[in-house]
């Protein structure tokens, strides 16, 4: 079966599109299920893992106006840097890479959320010190829990002497994310893992009142019938890449969709300019 594909641009102001009640009550509901300081806990390296994961101090805040920024290939030639860095707070997903992709990507990084696979790269011989540099003077957290090889990370860190914070979650919302969409929002999400960006998304509302997010379209085309890459800074399928993926792409896709048509998000499909 076809599925419809859909442009959404980033035109005219927020107020535009926004919808109070509809943001409010998505956050409303995920503040009861999530917090950031149990998600966003500071990584205290000179305490012992039993008594670091009893600190609760979170470096987040609360932001007006934020921007959750995927690695879609939707993003590629999409003039949407400005859009992105002119929010309060920009999160980002993984290690992608901005040099060379300002136009389209911006520049601004308040916080990374980062996976497994992300947090072992930075241990391999071969990373790329550029994509740490580029996210210094901001946050790098993994939400996944508090078993990641931070060491590597934190070694990497001191040795380019950065200033970045490293999170991590005493409580890993991956599991209830999908049980909370289906409760609270009736959603229907298969048994697949929730992908990084529905997950990023979830925590965001819990302390950004108005959220853009970019860069996430699990299609072969755009709107224009314009091949696409999974990510905006290679060449892989991405028919290939979703096709084994351990994630319902389109039914995530689906729900921040729905929540978009309600003013609770906006999910930028198109270009900026």
């Amino acid at each position: 079966m076809k599925r419809k594909v859909t442009a959404f641009g980033t035109k005219g102001s927020f107020i535009d599109w926004y919808n109070v009640t509809s943001a409010f009550r998505i956050s409303n509901l995920t503040s009861r299920s999530f917090n950031p300081s149990e998600n966003f806990v500071i990584f205290k390296f000179n305490q012992s893992e039993k008594n670091g994961t009893s600190v609760t101090t979170t470096p987040v805040g609360h932001y007006r106006t934020c921007a959750v920024v995927g690695n879609s290939g939707i993003l590629l030639e999409s003039g949407c840097g400005e859009d992105i860095d002119r929010n309060d707070f920009v999160i980002r997903v993984n290690g992608a890479p901005l040099k060379t992709f300002e136009q389209d990507v911006g520049e601004k990084t308040n916080m990374t959320i980062i996976n497994r696979r992300a947090l072992d790269q930075i241990d391999r011989l071969n990373s790329d010190p550029h994509l740490i540099i580029s996210r210094n003077n901001s946050i790098m957290s993994y939400i996944l829990g508090t078993h990641g090889n931070f060491t590597a990370l934190n070694t990497m860190i001191r040795k380019l002497d950065l200033n970045i914070t490293i999170t991590y979650s005493v409580s890993p919302p991956r599991p209830h994310i999908k049980t909370f969409w289906n409760e609270k929002y009736n959603s229907n999400l298969s048994e697949m893992a929730t992908t990084l960006g529905l997950n990023t998304y979830t925590l965001a509302s819990t302390f950004c009142e108005v959220i853009t997010l970019y860069g996430f379209y699990p299609y072969q085309t755009n709107v224009y019938n314009k091949t696409l890459y999974y990510n905006y800074f290679d060449k892989i399928s991405m028919k290939m890449k979703v096709k084994r993926s351990i994630h319902d792409y389109f039914h995530q896709h689906e729900l921040l969709k729905s929540l978009h048509d309600s003013g609770a998000l906006k999910l930028v499909t198109d270009v900026c300019k």
